[in-house]
C-alpha cells in the first residue's frame, strides 16, 4: 500500500449502520498506538542500527486504509522511512485464537518466502504479534510500505492504453516466477512460529498444530474438494431444487475439464497457499464477463494476449538458457482457454451464484447440443452426495 492509497478519517465511518466501520472504530479508539511505535522504533533500530539515536517514529491514528479483515495505518519515522501497521480489525473469537494466530503465520510465511525466492514486489516484514491480547491489543504486522495506486477497477479498464503493454510484461514475469515457484504438496506455507524457519506445507485444514506429516494431494483432489465444499453450501435452502442440483453437477462434473494431466502432482503457489497451476490462470484480471458489452470485455481479451504473448516469450528465453527445461504443459497454453473460463467459473463462483455459473458452464461444455431444460429433466433429481 503506498502513497496513492485510499486513506480515510474517522469522520468516514458509520458506526451505526456497519460492522466493520464499529470494529475499526474500536481500534481507533482503543488499541495503544504508543506501544505499537515503540516497537516499530526497536525493529527499526535492531535492523539498522547505524540510524542516529534521536530518530522517533508517529503514528497517526486518525489516518488510516481498510478491507475487509485489516486495517492500515502509516508509520512515519522522523527521517522520512516509511512503514505500514497491518491490524486485524475482526474481533478474534476466544476459540479460534490458534486458528486466527495461524493463518497469519502463514500469510507472513508466504511473503517472506516469496521476497527470499523471487523478484516479484512482495512487502518486506520487519515485525509481528498475532496474538490479540499484546501490548498493542490487536494481533498486527509491521511491513514496508510500497509505493503505488489502489486501482478503482481491473487492469484491463484503468491503465492508460499506452502504459498496458508493459503492465502486461510486468504481470507476465509474476505468474511467469509463481509458475515455476513448485512445492510438491497442497497447503498453507509454514516458516514456523516465529517466521524463521525454511518454507514447508502444512494442511490447509483448521487445526490447532501444523501437521509436518502431510499426505500429497493431486490437483484432482485438490479441485474436487473446493467444488463439493462450495456446492454443499450452494444446495443449503435449494436441496429440493432440480436446477440448483443441476447446477452442482454441473459445476462438479466440469472438474474433468479442467486437470492437467501433465500437472496433476506438479503443485504450483496461488495467493497465501500452494495450489494447482491451471488455478493460476483464472485472475479476474484476465477473464471476461458475461454481462458486459463485447466493446468492453474485448479490452481484457487485448490485455491477456498481451499477457500470454509476454509468458510464452519468457518461456522460450528460458528454454533457450536451459535445454533441459521440462516440457510439461505451461501457463501461457490455458490463458483465455475455454479451460481456463470452465476454471474461473468452477473456483470463483460463490454459492449464490451456483445458478448462474452452472448455466454457464454447461454451455461451455455443451453448446447448442444439450439445452439447460434438458440437463434438469436428466440431473435434477438425481442425488447430489
Amino acid at each position: 500500500m503506498g502513497a496513492r492509497a485510499n486513506w480515510h478519517t474517522p469522520d468516514s465511518l458509520d458506526t451505526s449502520a456497519n460492522k466493520i466501520h464499529k470494529q475499526i472504530h474500536a481500534i481507533i479508539t482503543s488499541a495503544n498506538f504508543g506501544h505499537l511505535q515503540e516497537v516499530a522504533l526497536l525493529s527499526r533500530q535492531a535492523r539498522d542500527g547505524s540510524i542516529a539515536s534521536g530518530i522517533t517514529c508517529a503514528i497517526n491514528s486518525a489516518s488510516f486504509a481498510h478491507g475487509m479483515n485489516n486495517l492500515v495505518f502509516k508509520i512515519a519515522f522522523s527521517d522520512h522511512v516509511y512503514w505500514i501497521a497491518r491490524v486485524h480489525h475482526a474481533p478474534v473469537d476466544p476459540s479460534r485464537v490458534r486458528e486466527n494466530a495461524m493463518d497469519m503465520l502463514s500469510e507472513i510465511a508466504t511473503m517472506k518466502t516469496l521476497n527470499s525466492r523471487t523478484t516479484i514486489p512482495v512487502p518486506q516484514v520487519f515485525a509481528f504479534d498475532v496474538s490479540p491480547t499484546n501490548g498493542f491489543g490487536f494481533p498486527y504486522v509491521l511491513m514496508e510500505y510500497l509505493e503505488g495506486q489502489v486501482l478503482d477497477s481491473i487492469i484491463a479498464r484503468h491503465v492508460p492504453a499506452e502504459h498496458l503493454p508493459h503492465v502486461a510484461s510486468q504481470l507476465a514475469d509474476v505468474l511467469f516466477q509463481l509458475e515455476n515457484l513448485a512445492f510438491d504438496q497442497l497447503g498453507r506455507i509454514w516458516c514456523g512460529e516465529n517466521c524463521d524457519e525454511p518454507p514447508r506445507i502444512i494442511s490447509r485444514e483448521r487445526e490447532d498444530e501444523p501437521s509436518v506429516r502431510q499426505r500429497n494431494q493431486t490437483s484432482l483432489e485438490w479441485f474436487y474438494k473446493f467444488r463439493q465444499q462450495r456446492n454443499r453450501r450452494a444446495l443449503e435452502g435449494h436441496a429440493d431444487d432440480p436446477e440448483w442440483r443441476t447446477a452442482c453437477w454441473v459445476l462438479k462434473t466440469a472438474l474433468s475439464y479442467i486437470i492437467i494431466e501433465d500437472r496433476l502432482h506438479v503443485i504450483d503457489w496461488s495467493q497465501a497457499a500452494t495450489a494447482p497451476l491451471e488455478r493460476l490462470a483464472v485472475s479476474p484480471e484476465l477473464i471476461t464477463f458475461p454481462a458486459l458489452p463485447s466493446s468492453e470485455n474485448q479490452i481484457i481479451i487485448d490485455f491477456r494476449d498481451a499477457v500470454r504473448d509476454c509468458l510464452q516469450e519468457l518461456v522460450n528465453k528460458a528454454k533457450r538458457t536451459s535445454p533441459t527445461a521440462d516440457h510439461k504443459t505451461k501457463l501461457y497454453m490455458i490463458l483465455g482457454s475455454k479451460q481456463a473460463e470452465i476454471t474461473h467459473r468452477c473456483t470463483y463462483s460463490r454459492p449464490y451464484r451456483a445458478l448462474c455459473d452452472g448455466r454457464l458452464v454447461s454451455t461451455l461444455i455443451y453448446g447448442d447440443g444439450v439445452s439447460w431444460k434438458q440437463l434438469v429433466a436428466a440431473y435434477g433429481g438425481v442425488e447430489f452426495y
